[in-house]
Formats: C-alpha cells, sequence, structure tokens
C-alpha cells in the first residue's frame, strides 16, 4: 500500500512519532489516515497482496479518510510515476491526441503497456482464468471484512476490477466483486469500475453497487423490471406532440454545447469537444471529462470512473455520452421526434478533410513534424514542399456526401445551423469554378432548394488557418499568384451559396483568412502590426462576402443589436477569441 500525501514527505518524517508513544500514535495515525489518500494493488505473485488491509488498526480505520483499491486494471487508472502525474490522460480519446506530450489512449498503449494487466477473467485458458479470479475474490472478500470498522460516512472509496464483458460469467464475476460493499457501513463517497470499455451490464452493476454503499434509496421510477418498448411507445405517444419534444431536449440527444462534428476523418457524428480543452469552455469540464472537474488539485485525482469511458458508475460523473439506438427504433412516432429533436437542437459542423487538427492538409500530412519547445527560425521565404499527389482528395465535397448521404432527405429541413469547414489546401489541391468537385457541389446546392427550411437556417463558412501547433511544414511562404488562387476558390464557394440566400436563407457567415499575410515573411520587430492589419483586413473581407451572398439583405445579419453566433468550439481551441 502507498499514500499520496499533499505534499512531499519521506517516511521517516513521521515513522518515529508513530513508535514513540501510545498518546502521540494515535494523534499521528489519525492525522495520516485522514489527510492522505492510500492506494492498495493487489499483486498476483505476492502470496498475501491484500496484507496492508489486515494490518490497518482500529484507529486507522477510524480515521482512513480516502482509499482506493485497484483488484485488476487493464488499462492505466492511477499514475505510478513518482510526481509527474500524466497517467490520468491516458483514457482519453482523440485522433493523435498530443502526441508529443505522449497523452491519448493509442500513446498510452505504447507506452505503458507493462502496467496494463489481462482482465480478471481473462486467462489462457477457461479453467485457469476461473481459478485467477475466484480467487482475487475469495482475497478480497477476506481482507473486505476488515473495513467493517471504519466510521459511518467517512471513507471515500474506489474500487477497480477490470473484468471481461464478453465471458460468460462476467456479470457473475462482477456481482461477486462488489458483494462486499453491503457489509460495511456507510461510505461517504463510492466510485466502482468493473471494465476497460463500456458495458451496459457491467455498468448496472457498478450503479447498484454505489448506491447500495453509500445507502441511496434507488429512484421511484425505476421499476424492478426494465419497461418494454411497447409500454414506452404507449406511454410517450399518448402526449401531445409538443410535450413529447420537451422530454427528448432532456435526453442525450442534446450534446452539452449543442455541437456535432461530421468529417472525413470519422465518417460518423462526434462530439466537437474532443479530450483537449479549450480555456474559454471550462464550464464543458463536467461533461466530457468528469476526472478532472472533480479534480481541481492535481494530487486530488483519484482515477478515471467515468461511465463514457469504462464499465463504471460515480456519482460525479455527469458526461455525455452518445444516444442509444433505442429511441430510434421503438415506434415510427418517436423515431421522427427523436430526428426532429437531434437535427433542430444542435449545431451541426462539417469538416471537409479532419476535425483534429482542423489545419491538416493530406499533401502535407506525411512530412508532418512534431512540435518542440525550443524556438525555431521561421521558415524561408519560397513556396511550399511540392508533394506527388497535389490533387483534391475526394471526388466530392465532406459537406456534398454529408447533406446527401449522411443526413436523412425528410430531416434536412430540421438543420438549423451548418458550418462548413475547409482545411487550408495548397493553390494547387483547391478546386476552381470549371473543376468536377465544385460542378458537383453547385448541383448539391440546387439539389437543396426545396428541401431545406431556408428562412430557420443558418450557414457558416469557414476556411481554417494554421495554428501554433502546426509543423513548421505548413508555415511557409505562399507566392501571390497562390494566395490569388486560393481566394478565388474561397469566393466560389460563397458564390455557389447565392441560390440559397435568395431563397430566404436566414443568415450566412464566413471566416476567411487574408491570404496574402502569408506571402511576406512576418520579421519580429513588426509582428504585431502586421497582424493587426492582417485582423483589419479580414473583418474587410468577411463584410465584402457576406454582402455579396445575402445582398440587400445583409443588414438583417446585424440589425438591432443581433450578433453572429458564437464561434464553435474547434475554432477557440485552435485559434482563440482572435481568429
Amino acid at each position: 500500500m502507498r499514500y499520496e500525501p499533499h505534499e512531499r514527505l519521506e517516511r521517516g518524517t513521521f515513522h518515529g512519532l508513530l513508535l514513540s508513544c501510545r498518546v502521540i500514535y494515535a494523534e499521528t495515525a489519525t492525522l495520516l489516515y485522514s489527510a492522505n489518500r492510500f492506494i492498495l494493488r493487489y499483486d498476483p505473485a505476492h502470496p498475501d497482496p491484500l496484507r496492508p488491509l489486515h494490518a490497518l488498526t482500529t484507529t486507522a480505520l477510524a480515521s482512513l479518510t480516502s482509499l482506493i483499491i485497484i483488484l485488476n486494471q487493464a488499462s492505466c487508472h492511477q499514475e505510478e510515476d513518482g510526481w509527474r502525474r500524466t497517467y490520468h490522460w491516458c483514457c482519453l480519446e482523440g485522433h493523435n491526441l498530443r502526441p508529443f506530450w505522449g497523452l491519448g489512449v493509442e500513446n498510452c498503449r505504447a507506452i505503458h503497456r507493462d502496467s496494463h494487466q489481462l482482465p480478471a477473467n481473462g486467462g489462457d485458458s477457461c479453467t485457469d482464468e476461473l481459478a485467477t479470479a475466484r480467487d482475487l475474490i475469495a482475497k478480497w472478500h477476506l481482507a473486505a471484512a476488515s473495513l467493517s470498522r471504519i466510521t459511518s460516512g467517512r471513507l471515500e472509496l474506489g474500487l477497480v476490477c477490470d473484468i471481461d464483458p464478453d465471458h460468460a460469467q462476467a456479470p457473475e464475476i462482477a456481482s461477486l466483486v462488489t458483494a462486499p460493499l453491503r457489509l460495511i457501513p456507510q461510505l461517504r463517497v463510492c466510485r466502482i469500475r468493473l471494465g476497460k470499455t463500456p458495458d451496459p451490464r457491467l455498468q448496472q452493476i457498478a450503479r447498484d453497487g454505489v448506491l447500495q454503499a453509500c445507502r441511496i434509496a434507488r429512484p421511484l421510477y425505476e421499476s424492478p423490471k426494465p419497461s418494454s418498448a411497447g409500454s414506452l411507445r404507449a406511454t410517450l405517444t399518448g402526449l401531445p406532440r409538443e410535450l413529447r419534444l420537451q422530454i427528448l431536449e432532456y435526453t442525450d440527444l442534446i450534446i452539452p454545447n449543442r455541437e456535432v462534428t461530421w468529417s472525413r476523418q470519422d465518417h460518423r457524428y462526434v462530439t466537437s469537444v474532443r479530450d483537449w480543452f479549450s480555456p474559454y469552455h471550462r464550464d464543458l469540464l463536467p461533461f466530457f471529462r468528469c476526472m478532472c472537474s472533480q479534480a481541481p488539485r492535481k494530487w486530488d485525482f483519484s482515477g478515471c470512473f467515468c461511465r463514457r469511458r469504462h464499465a463504471s458508475f460515480s456519482l460525479g460523473c455527469k458526461c455525455w455520452a452518445p444516444p442509444g439506438p433505442s429511441l430510434f427504433l421503438i415506434c415510427r412516432t418517436l423515431c421522427q421526434d427523436a430526428q426532429l429533436t437531434f437535427f433542430s437542437g444542435n449545431r451541426f459542423i462539417v469538416h471537409d478533410y479532419k476535425d483534429h487538427p482542423s489545419w491538416a492538409v493530406p499533401s502535407l500530412c506525411e512530412v508532418e513534424e512534431e512540435p518542440t519547445e525550443e524556438y525555431q527560425e521561421p521558415p524561408e521565404p519560397g513556396p511550399p514542399p511540392q508533394q506527388a499527389d497535389d490533387e483534391y482528395p475526394s471526388d466530392r465535397f465532406a459537406a456534398s456526401q454529408f447533406l446527401r448521404e449522411v443526413v436523412p432527405v425528410h430531416c434536412l429541413a430540421h438543420l438549423r445551423f451548418l458550418e462548413l469547414v475547409f482545411p487550408p489546401y495548397l493553390a494547387q489541391t483547391w478546386p476552381q469554378g470549371d473543376h468536377p468537385v465544385m460542378q458537383d457541389w453547385h448541383a448539391t446546392v440546387d439539389w437543396l432548394q426545396d428541401k431545406i427550411n431556408g428562412p430557420a437556417l443558418t450557414i457558416r463558412l469557414v476556411a481554417a488557418k494554421v495554428s501554433c501547433d502546426s509543423p513548421r511544414v505548413y508555415k511557409w511562404i505562399i507566392p501571390e499568384s497562390d494566395a490569388h488562387s486560393i481566394a478565388s476558390a474561397h469566393m466560389e464557394l460563397a458564390r455557389s451559396l447565392r441560390p440559397l440566400a435568395r431563397n430566404g436563407l436566414a443568415r450566412f457567415y464566413v471566416h476567411l483568412p487574408y491570404l496574402w499575410f502569408y506571402t511576406v515573411p512576418t520579421d519580429i520587430w513588426n509582428r504585431n502590426e502586421r497582424h493587426s492589419q492582417k485582423w483589419q483586413r479580414e473583418r474587410e473581407i468577411k463584410e465584402r462576402v457576406e454582402r455579396y451572398v445575402m445582398g440587400d439583405r445583409y443588414g438583417e445579419l446585424y440589425a438591432n443589436g443581433r450578433e453572429e453566433p458564437p464561434r464553435s468550439y474547434w475554432e477557440t481551441c485552435y485559434y482563440g477569441l482572435q481568429y
């Protein structure tokens, strides 16, 4: 067993106090066990792996306030690398998430694989795995009896035992793991994790264990047996549609930040909030990274018990998880109501190539470099490196694919906000007006005319730029001819949307870069002046393009104090509030 004090303390600084006399021992033990977190790991190679729990005295148990018991972990759960405190990033999803910091699931598999264990019921053979699991459970039951002497309502307990959810006896083993919690006094806080990956059966067992350990009664609306689809259909469809829609707004159909992303990178709906956070959106932490929102100080981190990432349960986890298919499969009426809620209640952001990083382009991905913390001189003036294949990477824009193939045709009228994001393609990559890709996009816009609800729809066109995180290969000086070519492609995209504006499009906004800023190297002495000039030119471009698309209705965009909708989450993450 080890403990985590709030400050670095050597064992010798207090061990003598424990041996001095009974009175000082009682005071020292009370302070030691009440002010620190203790972590006990089950070591299968040790003859008595839970002996430290048996060795705790009555004084220690009565004073204990925080204990984590890790019987088995199939992925990183609690940091082990001294005071660097990096393991709490290992559960985070994301495409190549901050690789130069060693964060994310993929990096964890490569860096920390030696500390990962097989699931508690995952051995070489059926007999071996069950024998190992039952031996672990037997020792845990024996050790848990010691916790009967804790003070009621004082202990914060975390229990980790990763089980293979595909095993036939996984629910039985999970129930045996949580069974001792019924015999110990009431816990102040309880967190249980029973699997590396989410599993409904194991999560329900973890939830029942937490509620029982904290002596929390089950909600009245929960019946002993789950409601059937037929009874749910009869209950909801009997209500007026307005009430049904209001009820559905409180489900996971509405994302906490109301932003849904679709890109070629994923080919599926994902939340725009990934596991790296903008400092401007700290209010979203409780809904997407509960383990950090509950630990404002780094020593408060007690491991990951997030239901979104694991088969676990914690009363502190309010993380959003994608809705399951059940609402869409009950009946046609509820399916249509769920689709209306999802498409009208969220903002949809379509990235033409990648949403993370938004500035990545296919022609340069193979030569990306890892950023360093050392200062690097700006690149010499000249064209960017040429790649063998500089053609546009697909036969149509991602927006065209999204609108024609992803969104059901009858749901296009439900869309209320659509943002089209294009990465900083090289000049030779951008499709021009006569390119088949651009012609396909014009055809898609014509096809949309009678399918969208124009007076209720807002469209925003965004051209992503490089950021401070972009590798040096993205920061080459471009010739003026390339700036003209890219600007022409941007205008062609805006021009294609004019028919929608003429037919009553509610609002249209653009975020386009001033490309001529990148045709001249920026000297360190005039950097601030040139950036101010760039922002001024970008505001002028924004007004000119929006006026060009909206025509006489441009004044309605900002009339009577109206403002543009807030910048999307991905935009503030990469560029801050000043784009």
